[in-house]
């Protein structure tokens, strides 16, 4: 565990990197469309529901579906009709004289048989050098270390800088006694608000299975006596009342969407009358951000069963308000400005 984090800002773009992750993932979820014929269906213009008759997908994801075939230029949508673009009625209509459907289909079989391969062969490299680690071990091992590990890469890349500046920024953090961060991983965020802050005492409030190995990175850390972690699931559990004067919760609501105002309202019992509730959320605004990216995180976590990967930020003000909240303060995030961090207050 890191002390007195570095909060530079990385030199140059991620973006270029990332998008070939994003595409492979783009390819894939194509894939399936077009092993379903789903083009045949949009010949001529229809509407969702008449694609639904045809094809077994619930209506988010369908919809998520449609709105990543559109951003990638593959169909066109004209007030809620859905039809082929010319390239796509040409190659990919399985009635068309020069239908692609088929190489398509072996070109993508070809390369994940050729992931496969080389996944393989380099966990026999792993396992050779390590005869301890089962694979099963290291899969599961790899598994959880990537959720730890992987958003607290992410928040480097500039989301976890802005953020912090935002909170020590508050009139009301110099106040604060106490914070909680909900889904606080590894605790990047908190123990940068530490160093910041030398009375500040911490939760961070994680589902159980990451809770463990984190408390134990904790119990060897600096910051030991001044955090501590609760296995807390925000589907189930409630926190204690009134105990914080500072909750932050980072890229989580939009897990929540389906009861947001239910969810900020159990957060808002957490906190002390005045105390702040801080949240970060990825914008989907048109706006910002690249939207054939965006277009492919809202139909991958739609396909995983989540409501969304966005949070308006609107519809997310009227759920605070609702639940007694007041004095927003906001500010854009990360990059390119496609998240958004927003404070508000709980009314006393």
């Amino acid at each position: 565990m890191e002390e007195d984090m570095n909060m530079q800002k990385p030199e140059h773009d991620f973006s270029g990197i990332e998008s070939i992750l994003i595409d492979g993932i783009a390819s894939g979820l194509f894939m399936e469309s077009v092993r379903v014929k789903l083009f045949d269906i949009m010949e001529s213009p229809v509407t969702p529901d008449q694609i639904s008759r045809h094809i077994p997908l619930d209506k988010a994801l369908l919809q998520a579906l449609l709105d990543f075939l559109e951003a990638r230029e593959l169909i066109v949508n004209s007030d809620g009709y859905y039809v082929n673009s010319p390239q796509t009625a040409e190659f990919l209509v399985s009635s068309s004289p020069f239908y692609q459907g088929g190489i398509l289909d072996m070109q993508a079989r070809l390369g994940e048989s050729a992931s496969a391969s080389m996944r393989k062969q380099l966990q026999k490299h792993v396992k050779k050098h390590d005869e301890t680690v089962s694979e099963g071990a290291m899969q599961e091992g790899g598994s959880r270390n990537g959720f730890l590990s992987g958003p607290a890469q992410f928040a480097l890349r500039g989301t976890l800088q802005d953020t912090v500046a935002f909170i020590t920024g508050l009139d009301r953090f110099r106040e604060a006694e106490t914070m909680c961060d909900i889904g606080g991983n590894r605790g990047h965020y908190t123990t940068a608000l530490l160093d910041r802050h030398p009375s500040l005492t911490a939760v961070i409030a994680e589902v159980p299975k990451l809770a463990a190995v984190i408390d134990k990175e904790f119990q060897y850390s600096g910051y030991r006596d001044r955090v501590s972690v609760l296995p807390f699931d925000l589907r189930l559990d409630a926190l204690p009342k009134q105990a914080y004067d500072l909750v932050l919760a980072s890229f989580l609501l939009h897990i929540f969407a389906d009861n947001l105002h239910g969810t900020v309202k159990k957060i808002g019992s957490s906190l002390k009358d005045g105390g702040v509730f801080v949240t970060q959320n990825l914008d989907p605004g048109s706006q910002y951000g690249c939207q054939k990216e965006k277009a492919v995180r809202e139909l991958m976590t739609t396909a995983l069963g989540y409501p969304t990967h966005y949070l308006d930020r609107g519809r997310l003000e009227k759920a605070l308000r609702a639940a007694g909240f007041i004095d927003f303060t906001e500010r854009r995030t990360g990059p390119d400005g496609s998240s958004y961090i927003l404070a508000a207050v709980k009314q006393g």
